[in-house]
Formats: C-alpha cells, structure tokens, sequence
C-alpha cells in the first residue's frame, strides 16, 4: 500500500511532486498515524535521491503532518479525538465567516461553478464514491476560501485544517453521513448564490457542528460496544 501511495508521477519539481505524493498519502491514511518510515526508505519506493524527499519532509514537518527524529526516522503525527472536536469547534467559526465573505465577492461565474461542484457532489453520493466525494468536498471549500480574498484567514484556516483531513474520511464512513453532508452542502451553496451573507454563515457553521455531532455520537457508539 506505501508504494503504491509513493509512486512519482511525470511533472513538477521533484521535492514537491515527494510532498505532494506524501502528505496525499497521509491524508488519506494510506501512510497510517505513527508510522514509522526512513529519508533512505521513501527515496527507494519513488526512485529518486534522498535530497528532495529531506525537502518534502522538513515542509511537511512545519506544516505538523510528521516528525523527523535524528538516528529514529519519520514519524507520522497523530491527532487526537479530543484534538479533532477543538479544531472543529474553531472551524465552524471560522466557516461561517467564509461564507459571508464569499458572498460579498463571489461572481456570477463563480457561483455557476460553485453548483457545477454541488453536481458533481451528488454523482459521487449516488456512486457511493467516498473518496471522489472527500476530494469535491475539500475543493468546494478551498474554492469559497480563496474567493473570499482575505489572505491571512486562508493561512490560517490551511494551516488548521492540515490536521484533520484524516478524520473527514472517517465521518463519510458513517452510513448517513454523505448524503447529509451533501444536503448541507447545497444549502450554504443555494444562500450563497442567492447571495444572502447571514444565512449562508449560520448554515455554514451549522454543517460543521453537524459533523461534530456525527462524529461524538459515533465515538459514544464505539464506546457502548467495547
């Protein structure tokens, strides 16, 4: 599973085609919280020195993804459950402000791609495509967060929500969260398009409360059955 996660593909800089093909990797859990990986083991699975792989490392270290312990290796960080409902608690604020802001700036193109993405969603709940859908669900929201133009809020929310791409996967896990996830999504979608600032924020920080609930009552689930 490692190599194949770790394979190159034909462009970019090698450095950044070694972070980009990590940190995917490690978002998508194929490389596994507190794995134990070496520089010399990841440099043989991509075929390349171990220079650029150092350089993808060290960016995904600042970035808090993993650790580099001298004479031990690399050590994939590990968020907590307890981390995951902080961060989340801060997301939702920080969502709803997302959403206010994009409706002030959004155009009329934009918001034609915005419900091409909500289409798009739909295909993937009706495919029952968990990955295709984490991956339109995390471009929905980036999409809305560059529109929004304020640059420090996308250096701190990135930087945020770097920490948990894990855990969206787990949540789509849950039987009826796609499709309630999609139904959230198109809400805020249709109050941004009819450019209502107030009720796209609420609805926003709404849907991430709604995973936050999801995700305590699937950890009270887990508990019961131990």
């Amino acid at each position: 599973m490692i190599k194949e996660a770790l394979k190159m593909q034909s462009h970019e800089l090698l450095s950044q085609k070694a972070y980009r093909i990590i940190k995917e990797a490690i978002i998508r859990g194929e490389i596994k919280s507190n794995a134990k990986l070496t520089i010399h083991e990841i440099a043989q699975y991509m075929g390349i020195s171990k220079t650029p792989i150092r350089e993808a490392i060290n960016k995904l270290g600042s970035e808090g993804l993993v650790k580099l312990i001298p004479n031990k290796g690399i050590i994939i960080n590990e968020i907590s459950i307890d981390d995951f409902q902080e961060i989340l608690q801060i997301r939702a604020v920080l969502d709803g402000l997302i959403a206010e802001l994009a409706v002030k700036r959004i155009t009329d193109d934009e918001i034609n791609q915005m419900m091409d993405m909500i289409a798009e969603m739909e295909k993937s709940v009706n495919n029952d495509d968990r990955l295709k859908y984490n991956d339109l669900d995390i471009k929905l929201h980036d999409f809305l967060l560059n529109i929004t133009g304020n640059h420090k809020l996308i250096e701190f929310y990135n930087h945020l929500i770097l920490q948990v791409y894990k855990f969206r996967l787990r949540t789509l896990k849950l039987s009826y969260r796609m499709s309630k996830s999609l139904d959230e999504h198109r809400r805020i979608a249709l109050k941004i398009k009819d450019r209502d600032p107030l009720s796209a924020s609420i609805i926003s920080r709404e849907h991430i409360n709604s995973i936050l609930k999801s995700l305590e009552e699937d950890e009270k689930s887990k508990k019961g059955n131990i």
